[in-house]
């Protein structure tokens, strides 16, 4: 027999002694973590308390962190109990990396608890198995069984952490790259488990209010058609778009490549579109007074390219290029390619222009025109959003509500 359930304390090593009471540490914590989380959620759900969320915080940075350890543990130490640990093990990977389908509702008050539950149910399950199968709620060396063929069993544990790396890496390098674009959007651009949303936010200032709109580049047509006619006929919308009077970038900046190749449709064209559309609606409107020359209220408050540095136009110029690649090869050389001739200090500097320069001109024309209007629209990119509230703060104005726009559907890709 390869399994035997006990053995002699002098046969047992220091190395596995360390690793029973690692594990069962780890377990105590996973528990621990379960209870904080279900506690901080509902004090902050029914608005009593909010002083275990850094306790909170700090416990489950701990569980996630070792859970790595834990899960090399039970694929190279064979006697180490699978059954007791790997459900806790992929749960902590799971709800912090994932969460899905539960994620959906995350946001909302009491909406975590449903995993905190799990998270106890599958805690006090493991706990349960220890106890049962040691006396105590400690592991020692002399609870674990003897396993045999320990070499077969560590070439099949490499194969199987080879497979597993393959599913997991793409899958925790997506979380990264949405955590990292959700974080650089101040929450404005949010990945679901259904799809990706783009977030709207009113401010109000002596009753005047200002829709903040966190765009995204390209998404399913219905959301700019529908967004587009949602806005007030009276409101001023100060849209974006940089202009290119010079010719500098000679068309090559667009999106569609990618667009097309996704199914999804271009912000830009659709905004085009629609503005055309005010344009013609304006002018058949008889003017109130002939002296008086009738202005749109859809006003493009963007900068002209040649308003940034030789540099910044470059970069542009380059990132085009890279949209209307012919295949992710050839994407990843040119990335490669521009990562050599960009230092840090010229992508801060590029960035500032891309961002806080043409921040500052819709904010100036904001400043300008917005004075008469009851209603004032800004859809402007996710990325310019921060900045944007920024300023609207500074100037008085006071957060009202947030609300999610569906941009795009993960089915809709397939």
């Amino acid at each position: 027999m390869s399994d035997v359930t006990s053995e002699a304390p002098t046969r047992r090593s220091r190395f596995l002694g360390g690793v029973a009471l690692f594990v069962s540490a780890w377990l105590l914590a996973f528990a621990a973590d379960g209870v904080l989380s279900t506690l901080d959620d509902l004090s902050m759900g029914l608005g009593a308390f909010h002083g275990l969320t850094l306790l909170r915080e700090i416990v489950a940075a701990i569980v996630l962190a070792f859970a790595v350890f834990v899960a090399l543990i039970l694929v190279f130490v064979p006697q180490v109990p699978k059954r007791i640990f790997v459900l806790p093990a992929v749960y902590a990977f799971w709800a912090n990396l994932w969460g899905w389908p539960l994620a959906a509702t995350a946001g909302q008050p009491l909406s975590s608890l449903p995993l905190d539950f799990i998270q106890i149910a599958l805690a006090a399950l493991a706990l349960y198995q220890v106890r049962k199968l040691s006396g105590r709620f400690l592991l020692r060396a002399t609870d674990l069984p003897v396993k045999t063929h320990l070499v077969r069993r560590t070439f099949i544990a490499l194969g199987v952490v080879f497979l597993g790396l393959l599913v997991a890496m793409p899958i925790v390098g997506a979380k990264l790259v949405a955590s990292a674009v959700e974080e650089h959007t101040g929450g404005y651009i949010d990945f679901t488990s259904k799809g990706i949303e783009a977030h709207e936010s009113v401010f109000t200032k002596d009753g005047k209010t200002v829709r903040l709109i966190g765009m995204i580049r390209i998404g399913e047509g219905r959301f700019y058609r529908d967004l587009f006619a949602s806005f007030p006929s009276d409101a001023l919308v100060l849209v974006e778009g940089v202009s290119d009077e010079k010719g500098l970038l000679k068309g090559k900046f667009s999106y569609n490549h990618i667009a097309g190749a996704l199914g999804l449709a271009e912000q830009s064209g659709i905004q085009a579109e629609w503005m055309a559309k005010k344009a013609g609606e304006t002018a058949q409107k008889p003017a109130a007074d002939a002296a008086v020359p009738q202005v749109s209220n859809v006003i493009r408050a963007d900068i002209d390219i040649s308003d940034f540095s030789a540099k910044t136009v470059d970069f542009l110029r380059e990132v085009g290029e890279l949209y209307s690649a012919p295949s992710i090869w050839a994407a990843w050389r040119r990335i490669q390619s521009m990562s050599d001739r960009y230092t840090d200090k010229d992508v801060s500097a590029i960035y500032v222009e891309l961002i806080d320069k043409r921040n500052a001109k819709l904010i100036s024309t904001f400043d300008k025109n917005a004075g008469g209007c009851a209603t004032v629209v800004i859809p402007w990119g996710a990325e310019h959003m921060p900045g944007i509230e920024k300023a609207l703060r500074a100037r008085g104005y006071a957060f009202q509500s947030r609300h999610a726009l569906n941009v795009v559907e993960y089915a809709a890709l397939f």
